[in-house]
């Protein structure tokens, strides 16, 4: 199955569903059909992508989204969580509650509070329905090969394949500076709500920033082209930590001993494919 298959019969999916909206006379995708879109494009993915599939890894991400998902407002949708397996440091969400994070990310992560800010932005994506948003944006006229374009990105060429077989810059792996704003504000408010110091947002972030300043690519490139303006979000990070009371955060725990289990295990697991060419 090639890139371009995959990415022509998730354009097919998705616009059927714009298509039955737009004939239906909705102007805006309703919960249940951006759930028929997350799950029709997690299946793609799914196929598409080389997934980890260890049960101590996936189980322990999946029991840490889960209870970040179930404290905000879309806590009625059927969260699912997965790793690809992956050296690429990237993660992503699918409408209606579907996310992807790398094992690069679980690889550069030092602690739990690192790991869950990073789940905690791709959750508050879905929270805020960006990628919804994206598609009730494109006109109708447009809606087919624009719509497609409108959420991959990639337009029918061979970087296509590329896009998806590296597994950094998937479907809707792209949001604007705001929409990246908003995912950082609602994650930091998340990670509060189950205990977990939101500090890590920022850690992880200047992890990332200083591999780049000093290699100018390697892992951390694709999370900076789908996750833009990391600059500044740190310095947005960084004011949402100085107006939190200091004996809030110090209340607040950073690391787990299930965390590290996790870190245990993914270093015993064969190394991760390369990415296809």
């Amino acid at each position: 199955m090639t890139g371009l298959s995959g990415l022509a019969r998730f354009a097919r999916a998705a616009t059927a569903v714009v298509v039955a909206a737009a004939a239906a006379g909705c102007s805006s995708v309703s919960q249940q059909q951006e759930v028929q879109i997350g799950q029709q494009t997690a299946t793609e993915v799914n196929a598409q992508l080389p997934m980890l599939r260890d049960p101590v890894v996936d189980g322990y991400v999946n029991t840490l989204g889960q209870s970040i998902a179930g404290r905000t407002a879309r806590a009625d949708l059927q969260w699912q969580f997965a790793v690809v397996n992956t050296d690429v440091i990237n993660a992503f969400a699918l409408p209606g509650g579907f996310i992807y994070v790398n094992r690069g990310v679980l690889a550069q992560a030092s602690n739990e509070s690192e790991l869950a800010g990073v789940l905690a932005h791709e959750i508050e994506h879905v929270v805020r329905r960006h990628s919804v948003k994206q598609m009730e944006q494109v006109q109708q006229a447009n809606i087919g090969v624009g719509l497609a374009c409108a959420l991959t990105r990639v337009c029918g060429n061979q970087a296509a394949a590329a896009a998806i077989q590296v597994g950094g810059s998937a479907y809707f792996a792209k949001n604007s500076r705001a929409d990246e704003v908003q995912a950082d504000e609602g994650g930091f408010r998340n990670v509060i709500a189950v205990g977990i110091n939101p500090r890590g947002m920022l850690t992880f972030f200047q992890k990332l920033l200083a591999e780049e300043q000093s290699s100018g690519s390697g892992g951390a490139s694709a999370w900076f082209s789908d996750h833009p303006g990391t600059q500044d979000r740190i310095a947005d990070i960084e004011r949402m930590l100085a107006a939190t009371p200091a004996s809030q955060l110090a209340s607040l725990r950073t690391d787990s001993p299930q965390f590290q289990q996790m870190k245990q295990r993914l270093g015993q697991l064969p190394a991760a494919p390369a990415p296809r060419k």
